[in-house]
């Protein structure tokens, strides 16, 4: 992919799932990438992967999404390993899936601490090394739910959605530096993330787990889930010098499950 080799970026939260699949293609196009999870043995366990897949170290660390000074470690483990940041991508832990009326204040303060206040921080910090490049990437991984709400979802419907408003207000501010921002909304990709979703849906509706699989696939006129590599495809294009002129979007992946225009 034109221009990711060399590149230096952070990846949030990339142990698993989608933030594991967008760690193994930039890595394969050469970029250097720092990340890190909450989980130890994820963390040791995704470096080991990442060298068998693409022959690259990548630096990876322990850190907590919701905690500022956590944050401020991995930015400084970044420039420490190799100099500066030229691109950042936001990924997230899980919001919790439940009707409004269950949520408390901690669930509240908890997500907005990992989700739009870790964003907040970490463009803010990163966006200082490309306004002294004068050139950078900014990429938030969302959801489909930032154009189609669902029920039992408030928490990720409006924080992520906040955090799309987020990256189209910077891509006005940051333009003139050269450093593009943009969202991707993805749709039913087939993460842990997914599996609890459908166990959960198969529990309160009696039905059973490939009846519930069954028919949210129905819902995609693709007829399948997503795989976190296609993510990672879509996030390195746009991290990358041919998406140069792409700026403020939120783009949809998701197999047309977004019927909206």
């Amino acid at each position: 992919m034109e221009g990711l080799r060399g590149k230096n970026g952070i990846v949030c939260a990339g142990s698993t799932g989608i933030g594991k699949g967008v760690i193994s293609v930039l890595t394969k196009y050469g970029a250097n990438v720092t990340t890190f999870s909450r989980n130890r043995d994820k963390v040791e366990s995704l470096k080991t992967a990442v060298v068998e897949e693409s022959g690259s170290e990548i630096n990876a660390m322990v850190a907590d999404l919701s905690k500022k000074d956590d944050l401020v470690r991995v930015v400084d483990s970044a420039h420490d390993k190799y100099g500066k940041i030229d691109f950042l991508v936001m990924n997230y832990g899980d919001p919790r899936v439940d009707p409004f009326m269950d949520l408390n204040d901690s669930d509240w303060d908890y997500n907005i601490e990992m989700i739009l206040k870790s964003t907040v921080r970490m463009s803010g910090m990163c966006a200082e090394d490309m306004i002294k490049s004068r050139a950078g990437r900014i990429v938030y991984i969302t959801s489909m739910t930032t154009k189609n709400p669902l029920p039992n979802f408030a928490l990720s419907n409006s924080l992520r959605s906040a955090v799309v408003a987020l990256g189209k207000t910077l891509s006005m501010e940051l333009g003139r530096y050269n450093i593009t921002v943009n969202s991707v909304s993805q749709g039913y990709f087939y993460t842990q993330r997914l599996k609890n979703i459908i166990e959960k849906r198969s529990a309160s509706s009696g039905k059973k787990i490939e009846e519930v699989e069954s028919e949210l696939r129905a819902e995609i006129p693709l007829g399948r889930f997503g795989n976190p590599e296609e993510i990672g495809n879509l996030v390195a294009f746009l991290c990358s010098g041919l998406a140069s002129y792409i700026s403020g979007a939120n783009i949809q992946i998701d197999g047309g499950a977004v019927k909206s225009i």
